[in-house]
């Protein structure tokens, strides 16, 4: 190992650095994902901590995550071109492959990635709020709120429904903002797709 860690380059070093640290970070955001846990929701680039890249969850500025609008840049599809982009790039490298056609190929990959990663969480919105979901499924249950909810508006919590994690309408009872990655409790229900939710 410390000899074959001594015979590639230093732009190589820098590509494996980089490649282990994004995987790393993947894979938490996936496992993250799949427990419910939001790390403060965030999903789109914006100003608020890493996993948002870092901004309230699921938004740049005031642009919704939803299944109706295909959002390229988020937490997750960052990590996945930094991780295929990197590992790409150690690959190429370790196989004689000039610097700039390296760095070409490399981010070429991680577009794709992107891309790709964006096209399947677009999607799987889309069926989640197309579903038959009933928000009375949610009465009584804790959760977090994934899009801030505005003073008298709505935004978005997530919460566990019959034991999926589902993303509904919410809005708070009194009618006050309530900010991304806050903790909340459903209390009613408005309509099928909306709820009233207050702090926890």
């Amino acid at each position: 190992m410390d000899t074959w860690w001594e015979g590639i380059s230093t732009l190589n070093k820098v590509f494996v650095c980089s490649a282990v640290v994004f995987s790393l970070l993947f894979i938490w955001q996936l496992i993250m994902t799949l427990w419910g846990v939001d790390s403060h929701g965030a999903d789109h680039i914006g100003a608020a901590g890493l996993s948002a890249g870092m901004e309230a969850p699921g938004h740049i500025g005031t642009h919704d995550f939803s299944g109706d609008a295909f959002t390229l840049i988020s937490t997750r599809s960052v990590l996945a071109f930094g991780t295929l982009f990197s590992w790409a790039g150690a690959i190429y490298l370790a196989g004689g492959t000039p610097i700039l056609l390296t760095l070409l190929y490399s981010f070429a990959w991680g577009a794709i990635a992107m891309f790709g990663v964006s096209l399947i969480l677009h999607f799987l919105l889309r069926m989640q709020e197309q579903g038959n979901v009933s928000a009375s499924w949610a009465l009584g249950e804790k959760g977090s709120v994934y899009i801030n909810i505005p003073e008298n508006g709505t935004g978005k919590i997530r919460v566990m429904m019959r034991g999926v994690i589902s993303i509904i309408n919410a809005r708070s009872s009194d009618g006050s903002p309530i900010s991304a990655g806050t903790r909340v409790k459903v209390i009613n229900v408005v309509n099928q797709n909306t709820v009233e939710v207050i702090e926890q």
